[in-house]
């Protein structure tokens, strides 16, 4: 055991994370203190690559070799991108059709492995839950349901129910992992709707929605008057926080309750393992886990991006979505203050102004998405400007448009923007994010004050009535 961290050398070997954004990762701390108990040399750091820059991913993978490093954690948005430069893909990777470890082989080779499925399967027996033999009930069908359902096939669940609000997004995501579920038996319902008659004999059930995720704490996709069975095991994803409304339900009918930190400590144990041959002491890795979690959640520093909300930039692909966001952000102007605003036309900003911007080197618009549902979007530019003739030209990150729809409003999506802004700013050395809001608008106002942003201009009017007539 090590009492106390060696500093770096040159003998010291090197992990770590790439995404964009990644400054609320949990995984260097858990990791380190892996490390750290085990007496090994190693340091698993961040690394931030810029989904706007062209070749970063490619560049940040290819460069591992180069620069020595025994493995990476790839994280949202760069999981899918990441797998043309691989040598190698792991089942699991090729079921999830995304990577989010990559290990350095001994002979330079690339592998890319995803240990969600596996990480979630080993926090169920952790837990005293074996799926083998189960009949499951599966909340959602996106990125994460999809490693739930493989995890739980292979793990020999002989059936598997997936409730979603959209079943033809369920069916899609059924019919694109067949062949990698072997004789598990498949079923579709509705979310909400169906789950009564589902939840009557499953075994198991997996929330995978963001339902219940801070800051939306008083939501759960499980309906209010439908009991647990006290047999019944229930695993919440959701980690941020704790204790999910989910889980006080299923708590309070004496189903057994489990939250889901242990499924992201697991697939990080999985990945230490992968990468030094040892397997990590578990309980060090939570409670390093745990510790960061408690110190990010009381410090009032930017709350953290939810994990079911992805950021990417736009391309040309999403023009028509970004005409749609920018038209609900209109309509809650033009209803906030009719005199003043017009509600959204087809010509208030069409799908060809933002073929233009994509277009300017210097504009960034980013595109939220929530279980791969567009939610919202950003749009800003990066060139230097003076707030007026008579001011110095400011080099700084101007928001242009901020905006997430009503359906998808406090899960998440603005904060993951915001913090996208400040990660851009920062890979370019720029000191300083702007953007203007409405008055009336005190919701946003709010949201910007907590994302750490100051008042620093105001704009007045009065209005003159006209001088009656003699």
């Amino acid at each position: 055991m090590m009492n106390a961290v060696e500093p770096i050398s040159a003998k010291t070997r090197l992990v770590g994370l790439i995404g964009w954004p990644i400054g609320h990762s949990v995984s260097p701390a858990m990791h380190n203190a892996a490390f750290a108990a085990l007496g090994l040399d190693w340091r698993y750091v961040p690394l931030p690559v810029d989904s706007a820059l062209p070749g970063a991913v490619g560049d940040a993978v290819r460069g591992m070799r180069a620069m020595g490093l025994r493995g990476i954690n790839v994280t949202v948005p760069h999981k899918q991108a990441v797998l043309p430069f691989l040598d190698r893909i792991a089942p699991a990777a090729q079921a999830m059709r995304a990577v989010n470890t990559i290990i350095v082989e001994a002979d330079g080779s690339l592998t890319g492995d995803n240990t969600d499925a596996p990480g979630f399967v080993a926090d169920l027996r952790a837990h005293g839950v074996e799926p083998a033999g189960q009949r499951v009930l599966v909340l959602g069908a996106g990125g994460s349901a999809r490693a739930i359902v493989y995890g739980l096939a292979q793990a020999g669940a002989t059936h598997i129910t997936v409730a979603n609000r959209s079943a033809e997004r369920a069916a899609a995501l059924l019919a694109d992992l067949r062949p990698f579920l072997g004789g598990t038996r498949l079923e579709i319902v509705a979310l909400p709707d169906g789950v009564p008659e589902a939840a009557n004999d499953a075994d198991l059930v997996v929330n995978c929605t963001s339902l219940g995720m801070t800051p939306r704490t008083d939501t759960t996709p499980w309906p209010a008057d439908l009991p647990f069975q006290p047999a019944q095991a229930v695993y919440d994803l959701v980690y941020n926080p704790a204790d999910t409304l989910l889980l006080r339900q299923a708590r309070a009918d004496g189903a057994h309750a489990i939250g889901g930190l242990g499924m992201l400590i697991w697939q990080g144990a999985l990945a230490f393992e992968h990468w030094t041959g040892q397997m990590p002491p578990v309980d060090v890795m939570r409670a390093a886990a745990e510790a960061h979690l408690r110190r990010h959640g009381v410090s009032g520093r930017t709350p953290a991006p939810a994990e079911g909300v992805t950021i990417r930039p736009a391309t040309h692909a999403d023009i028509q979505v970004l005409a749609r966001l920018n038209a609900s952000i209109q309509a809650f102007h033009a209803d906030a203050l009719p005199s003043f605003f017009k509600q959204p036309t087809d010509l208030t900003f069409p799908p060809s102004r933002f073929a233009e911007l994509l277009d300017n080197p210097d504009t960034v618009i980013l595109l939220a998405e929530i279980d791969g549902e567009p939610a919202g979007y950003l749009y800003a530019d990066t060139s230097p400007a003076m707030e007026t003739s008579s001011t110095y030209s400011l080099e700084r990150v101007w928001i242009h448009h901020i905006g997430v729809e009503p359906a998808h409003q406090r899960q998440g999506a603005g904060t993951a923007l915001i913090e996208a802004a400040r990660q851009l700013a920062r890979a370019r050395g720029i000191s300083t994010i702007a953007l203007a809001t409405w008055w009336f608008n005190d919701r946003a106002i709010r949201f910007f004050e907590e994302q750490g942003f100051e008042t620093y201009n105001y704009r007045m009017w009065v209005k003159v009535t006209e001088t009656p007539k003699a």
